[in-house]
């Protein structure tokens, strides 16, 4: 049987962390834990114990104005301590995230030393499409996953070209824009929960509800083999 797995998902955003955590092993998805920060990350490491199926990916979120020059060293530092990293990314939606120009400068960064490491990121991208897609030109990283992609088809289809996978969570699935994200190749899909911030089936997500997720996601493509078809895609990325 294969696994489920879960790309993006908030534990520590949960008041219930340590039952959740629990649950994600017990039901054995694999799921990657995103951070906002290095110290978000470190802390998430300390209290909560990585398992098999558990996993920290360290993040730089250009939503957190609070990010620094030292938050980009102690990210640089704590990078060996895993495989992935995210959230990551640009975002130019609200004038009370971080300005422009420390997050072109710090998303640059991050893109450079995940690409040189190999590592797997998980980028968030909001009204910056064009800025994230030169960015990723220049770094040519090798593992890439777009989360929740809002941009324009146009766009989504360089970032194809790139080599980008994309995460899907039923909120984008159940959204007046869904139609565009069936122009993604079938082995670039990937699935997040992106929980706390989705429901499934009018129920707050909680990773009990990840099944029910791949469903309602399978019935959006049309594609009963979905969960083979991300297991393989997953490991595909991993691989690279």
């Amino acid at each position: 049987m294969m696994n489920l797995i879960d790309t993006h998902f908030h534990l520590d955003y949960y008041k219930n962390y340590p039952e959740i955590a629990k649950n994600i092993t017990e039901q054995r998805q694999y799921t990657i834990c995103v951070t906002n920060s290095p110290g978000v990350f470190m802390s998430c490491k300390k209290i909560i114990s990585e398992t098999r199926y558990l996993k920290f990916a360290i993040g730089f979120h250009p939503r957190e104005s609070s990010l620094c020059a030292s938050d980009i060293r102690d990210f640089t530092r704590l990078i060996r301590l895993t495989n992935y990293v995210g959230e990551i990314g640009l975002d130019y939606s609200s004038e009370s995230y971080m300005n422009k120009q420390q997050q072109l400068r710090f998303f640059s960064q991050v893109v450079d030393i995940c690409s040189s490491e190999n590592k797997l990121m998980t980028i968030h991208i909001r009204k910056a499409e064009e800025d994230a897609i030169t960015i990723l030109e220049r770094y040519k990283p090798n593992k890439v996953i777009i989360h929740w992609y809002t941009g324009n088809r146009a766009n989504m289809k360089k970032l194809v070209d790139l080599g980008c996978y994309f995460s899907i969570n039923t909120n984008m699935v159940n959204s007046r824009a869904s139609e565009k994200y069936h122009l993604l190749p079938r082995e670039r899909l990937l699935i997040e929960s992106d929980g706390p911030y989705t429901k499934v089936n009018n129920r707050k997500y909680s990773p009990l509800l990840l099944k029910d997720a791949y469903e309602v996601i399978a019935k959006f493509y049309d594609n009963p083999d979905l969960i083979r078809d991300v297991y393989e895609n997953f490991k595909r990325i991993l691989s690279v």
